[in-house]
């Protein structure tokens, strides 16, 4: 009888420690399940943050296309803004020798340095960038008239750090550009003389049958470039009234 006893106490002390170990192993691999899992969420998330980064990435990948697109931009600027880039805003000494900004009240502009005068209507918008450091190639105004779709920009350029021997010259450059892009020249005499300076110019159409013109003039060894934009041929004549 008491062996009996023994026996099924010894089986039931046995089949508790069973479960224990059953318990343990449960719970061990509960564990290892729980943390592979984690890890794989983390490693899915990295891959994914790294795969969006490439896609919205907006620098150019390579070189030569960090250059097109430079080379696209330095090309409208010296189109349509008188020639100033990024690589021109810093100081230039030897180019700002002399240089003085124009002045603006209301909406009339007049430079001291050029002789220029440009009187607006009253309803245009006139920019100045006086600045005390200016560049080898400082934009002195820009002005808006959108009664008329008219822009105009004037700008100078030093002869001496941008290699221009002449108006010429400068103006030689302006119509290789046009020339590339394709653009319909519709004068390559045009001419002005304004502030006792004589003006060279050309006048095109871009892609959008906008009206440009582009005029130069050296002036205290600058190049003065007057750049003029119009929704028409008309409109253009009358932009160029302004100035005197």
């Amino acid at each position: 009888m008491r062996g009996d006893l023994n026996d099924q106490f010894q089986r039931a002390q046995s089949a508790t420690s069973d479960d224990n170990t059953s318990e343990k192993v449960i719970i061990g691999v509960s564990i290892f399940v729980a943390v592979c899992f984690i890890a794989m969420i983390v490693g899915i998330t990295i891959f994914v943050v790294k795969t969006l980064d490439k896609f919205i990435e907006t620098e150019p990948s390579t070189n030569i296309s960090r250059e097109f697109v430079t080379q696209i931009n330095d090309l409208n600027n010296q189109i349509f803004n008188g020639g100033s880039t990024s690589g021109d805003t810093g100081s230039v000494t030897a180019a700002s020798d002399g240089f003085e900004y124009g002045t603006i009240e209301g909406t009339t502009y007049y430079s001291r340095f050029s002789g220029i005068t440009f009187a607006a209507p009253n309803d245009w918008i006139l920019t100045s960038y006086a600045s005390n450091n200016p560049s080898r190639s400082p934009k002195d105004m820009s002005a808006s008239g959108n009664g008329m779709n008219c822009s105009v920009t004037i700008q100078y350029e030093n002869m001496k750090t941008n290699n221009y021997r002449s108006a010429e010259a400068a103006l030689d450059s302006t119509q290789k550009m046009i020339d590339s892009y394709g653009y319909t020249v519709l004068e390559k005499n045009a001419s002005a003389k304004w502030g006792g300076n004589k003006f060279t110019g050309i006048i095109f159409k871009d892609t959008f049958s906008n009206y440009k013109e582009v005029l130069v003039a050296e002036v205290n060894g600058y190049i003065l470039k007057i750049s003029l934009s119009a929704s028409s041929d008309t409109n253009l004549s009358i932009c160029r009234s302004y100035f005197n």
